[in-house]
């Protein structure tokens, strides 16, 4: 098989395009092909079907396309211009790419593919060798596809992050649809008007369909959910719930250290991080020495208590506390403001036992499903060729 006959039958060309030829440069490792028009091709006229379409003149174009081996394949051709009735020009468009494009149709799918599976955009162009510009182009164009064929739909669980979009504090705002992993829609900044307009960008039936929404604790994204969507449930992710709940224990370590330093001698000094961290391996040096250390009847102990209750109870006990205070910080340092001003409340006393049992009553079938498909959803392309 000639190489021509080869590449026509790749391209998947047909009359009037043909292979003239294909150019083998080992040096530079590259191949060109040549795509040439039948002579005396003629077109129709859209604008008057009673006449032909005359050539206004040609233009010099070549696509990337797919690798050949380690090749790098480029496509050159002469495209015509072509002038209607009605005066109007418009540069034919050929088989094997969209007009304007600089890549063929299959190489901006396997880039497609690329952004969907690589961490960032800069990793797609050292692989295939493209310009980010290109490579951005080609998820613009791909997005704008994705969004024309989006049908109205329910979605059940929503989530709103923001993401560091430039150097220093500049942000975005993303909309996701948990259960499908896609991002709905984006917009600059992360105040309440921005996040009001990116709730709207929902129609009022998606937005009444919603059951919950996950989100950090940002206050705006709580209030702009509360003001589009009164009915949903706010879920705060574990990260942060974990986090406040840390800063807590934190909190009443720092008091009683400073109560007991002032009496005398303090054994919480230097415990910082043993009360922090983790204890996968109950028999190591550290888990032996911190439950000497917690075995001493401290504030702290019960502190640290009630937050490996909180964590080891479901994840719907945990987030519904979050959910139902207007700050989200205070409903967690709360339970521990009672051991800190001398209240006692041990794990299990029938205070902190009501209080979990009150939250426990909450629904927990939009906590379930939030949490456990509350990942990151990396922001790329809406739809594949």
């Amino acid at each position: 098989m000639k190489d021509t006959t080869l590449y026509e039958q790749l391209l998947g060309l047909k009359a009037p395009w043909s292979v003239k030829k294909v150019d083998l440069s080992l040096a530079d490792q590259r191949v060109v092909v040549e795509v040439v028009l039948k002579k005396g091709q003629v077109w129709a006229d859209p604008t008057d079907a009673t006449k032909r379409a005359h050539i206004n003149g040609w233009s010099e174009r070549q696509w990337r396309h797919l690798d050949t081996c380690q090749f790098e394949t480029v496509i050159k051709a002469r495209i015509p211009q072509l002038k209607y009735s009605d005066g109007s020009v418009e540069e034919l468009t050929v088989p094997w790419a969209e007009r304007y494009s600089r890549v063929t149709t299959l190489m901006a799918a396997f880039v497609i593919k690329l952004l969907e599976a690589c961490p960032t955009t800069q990793a797609v162009c050292t692989l295939t060798r493209l310009s980010w510009s290109t490579v951005n182009a080609i998820m613009v164009s791909a997005v704008e596809r994705g969004m024309l064929r989006r049908i109205e739909e329910e979605i059940s669980y929503l989530g709103i992050d923001e993401k560091s979009s430039e150097k220093g504090h500049t942000y975005a705002s993303i909309l996701t649809d948990i259960d499908r992993s896609r991002v709905l829609d984006l917009v600059p900044e992360r105040k309440l008007g921005a996040a009001v307009s990116l709730l709207e960008t929902l129609t009022p039936a998606q937005r009444m369909s919603v059951k919950a929404v996950a989100m950090d604790m940002w206050p705006a994204y709580m209030s702009a959910a509360r003001q589009c969507m009164p009915q949903a449930d706010i879920v705060h992710d574990k990260f942060h719930i974990s986090k406040y709940l840390g800063e807590a224990v934190d909190a009443v370590r720092k008091q009683e250290h400073r109560s007991l330093s002032q009496a005398g001698s303090s054994p919480l000094a230097g415990s910082k991080w043993a009360w922090l961290r983790k204890y996968p391996d109950g028999r190591s040096a550290e888990a032996v020495s911190f439950r000497a250390l917690n075995q001493l009847n401290l504030k702290t102990s019960r502190a640290w208590c009630i937050k490996e209750t909180l964590r080891a109870k479901p994840v719907s006990c945990v987030t519904t506390i979050i959910v139902t205070s207007s700050l989200a910080k205070d409903a967690i340092t709360s339970i521990t403001s009672l051991i800190s001003s001398g209240f006692g409340a041990d794990v299990g006393s029938l205070s902190c036992c009501c209080y979990i049992g009150w939250v426990t009553r909450r629904r927990k079938s939009c906590v379930r499903s939030c949490w456990g498909a509350a990942r990151t959803v990396r922001a790329g392309p809406c739809s594949t060729m």
